[in-house]
């Protein structure tokens, strides 16, 4: 398998608006790539009557992934009340991945957040073996929360990779900002290999996709990421 996972320094920090962005710049580049969110913390009714992750939605739109494959993109929903197995989802995820050039493996919460019973993010992190960055915030805690994700993930023997900073405010970023840049990267030896902006445009609730692989190159080193993936 051959790819990039995502994840972050605690919830609604922004994955899937990151994973959502690297997929659509790395389709409008050629490359056939794949998304998986094998978990997701919730899900909405839609007009057929079913539960759907709002967030595999995004991503399957950003991927140009059909509908027919959702079931693939998304295991299930923890919310869900079914017992969950996760070595089964991960040898499905695996397995699925095979037909794409590559694929991007969208996390859940930060990388401790247990998944079911004792299983934590980091754990399947590890069965999936691949490299990975840390999308975080760029204000205040970002230092924090980023160098202690870094540390744990060290500890576990996970390879990351990069970090990426989302909704970053570039007219009224200052001294804060950049500092925290700085002591990021200085604390971790991680590059910051994205700054994506907060935009209106695009929405992972709304399903909105608009210009999103433009944005991403212009926003995202796409072409860093490609050398973390090794593609």
């Amino acid at each position: 398998m051959h790819g990039l996972f995502i994840t972050a320094t605690d919830t609604d920090i922004g994955k899937t608006m990151i994973t959502g962005a690297i997929a659509a710049a790395l389709k409008e580049r050629g490359i056939h790539v794949g998304v998986f969110k094998p978990l997701a913390s919730g899900a909405i009714c839609n007009s057929e009557g079913n539960l759907v992750s709002e967030d595999a939605s995004f991503l399957m739109k950003a991927a140009g992934i059909p509908e027919t494959l959702r079931s693939e993109v998304n295991a299930v929903s923890r919310e869900s009340g079914i017992k969950i197995d996760i070595e089964d989802i991960i040898d499905d995820v695996k397995k699925n991945a095979e037909k794409y050039d590559m694929v991007l493996i969208e996390g859940v919460g930060g990388i401790t957040a247990p998944l079911w019973q004792n299983y934590l993010l980091a754990d399947m992190m590890k069965a999936f073996a691949l490299p990975a960055v840390i999308v975080s915030k760029p204000r205040l805690g970002a230092i924090n929360h980023t160098v202690l994700t870094y540390e744990y993930a060290k500890q576990r023997g996970i390879e990351l990779n990069g970090v990426i900073l989302n909704r970053w405010e570039a007219d009224s970023a200052g001294v804060l900002e950049e500092s925290n840049i700085e002591y990021i990267e200085a604390m971790t030896g991680l590059p910051i290999v994205g700054k994506f902006p907060l935009t209106k445009h695009i929405d992972v609730n709304k399903n909105c996709t608009y210009n999103l692989a433009e944005v991403a190159e212009k926003n995202i080193k796409i072409d860093q990421i490609l050398e973390i993936i090794g593609g």
